[in-house]
């Protein structure tokens, strides 16, 4: 099995010998004196195992979260399984959702889903379905249906395009995986890193069969400590602990402390992370709108630019490696001739990022 992605890149800068730009997608900043408290007292404990599914009071917390960023209600007890990240989270879904020889339809340009849903026996059909710009398109998504057919994926905002999805593109792809009794599995890995004055429309309401994918370590900025969370009806979610307990068990207490802290102490360290993000999106966006020969749509949501050359050349990541940027090639999101640039840390590494993006465009562009 190939490495994944983004650590293939960082392998590739590494062989170059070549000193990288030093960005980054989701902030790791040095968590607040409340957090660290918290877990410092959860350490100082004698041991004691939390649940399987995760400390009562964090799916507490979590599921008020929900409730507030998706309108829905969810209970914490039988509907919430805390998880170590959002990747294991989407391996558990699969495992526990899918027979051999399901398939799963993916939109593209995608995260990388195919290879959780190929560990689970299922069957990944992906299909290009844009009407415009990034728009989804619910009538060509359910023309790829197919008899084994038996969950649709979204993810909001998408990685790597930083599309959010509307209102009304959720309810149209909700409405063709309704009809068709289709499990809808929603990545709001990103669900905190929306920009401007766009708001999250989750597919977690518009469905009883909808299971929500998030990245706590994302949401929270803490993405090295592992969390995540799967959640949904009793029924799917049993399905998911069983499987889940049999991988590892339980979420360690650490963990778990830290992310209850964050979720129900001061907010206003979080509020300075997106803002430094913003900014860093800010600066990203206007020096590759100042370097000629490549164009890219401001992402709605997430830590990336997506890339594409004017000519759609198939070798920009690589070009962009060569440059110290750390991208990885749109190939590995089915969509060639496009690159994955993350953008934290821009601000800071302005000189860098611009030598860089200098240096691409006199190298390539006539």
């Amino acid at each position: 099995m190939k490495r994944f992605p983004t650590h293939a890149a960082e392998e590739r800068l590494r062989s170059l010998g070549i000193e990288p730009v030093p960005l980054h997608g989701t902030p790791a900043p040095a968590l607040p004196p409340h957090v660290v408290d918290a877990v410092a007292t959860a350490l100082g404990r004698p041991a004691a195992a939390p649940p399987p599914r995760g400390q009562a009071a964090l799916r507490e917390a979590l599921a008020a979260e929900l409730a507030r960023t998706t309108g829905r209600a969810t209970d914490p007890e039988r509907e919430i399984l805390v998880t170590h990240g959002a990747m294991q989270a989407l391996g558990v879904v699969f495992r526990s959702l899918l027979e051999p020889g399901d398939e799963v339809v993916v939109q593209t340009p995608c995260f990388f889903f195919e290879a959780p849903i190929r560990a689970a026996g299922g069957s990944p059909t992906f299909v290009f379905a844009r009407k415009g710009g990034w728009t989804w398109d619910a009538d060509a998504i359910e023309r790829a249906l197919g008899p084994r057919t038996r969950a649709l994926v979204l993810c909001n905002p998408e990685n790597p395009t930083g599309h959010l999805l509307s209102r009304e593109e959720i309810a149209a792809v909700v409405n063709v995986a309704d009809r068709h009794g289709l499990l809808v599995v929603t990545d709001e890995a990103y669900e905190a890193a929306i920009w401007g004055d766009g708001v999250l429309s989750s597919a977690y309401p518009a469905s009883e069969r909808a299971l929500v994918v998030r990245s706590l370590g994302k949401s929270l900025a803490m993405p090295h400590l592992r969390l995540g969370l799967v959640a949904g009806s009793a029924d799917l979610v049993e399905r998911c602990a069983v499987s889940f307990e049999w991988d590892c068990l339980r979420v360690g207490v650490a963990s778990q402390a830290a992310a209850l802290a964050a979720l129900t102490g001061p907010r206003e360290w979080l509020a300075q992370v997106r803002e430094r993000l913003a900014r860093d999106r800010a600066v990203a966006l206007e020096l590759v709108a100042r370097t000629p020969g490549l164009e890219v749509v401001a992402p709605a949501g997430g830590p990336f630019l997506f890339l594409t050359a004017l000519d759609r050349r198939p070798t920009l990541a690589d070009e962009l490696v060569r440059v110290g940027l750390p991208a990885v090639d749109g190939a590995e999101f089915r969509a060639p001739g496009y690159a994955r640039l993350p953008f934290g840390g821009a601000h800071e590494a302005r000189d860098a990022l611009e030598r860089a993006l200098a240096a691409w465009a006199e190298a390539h562009v006539e």
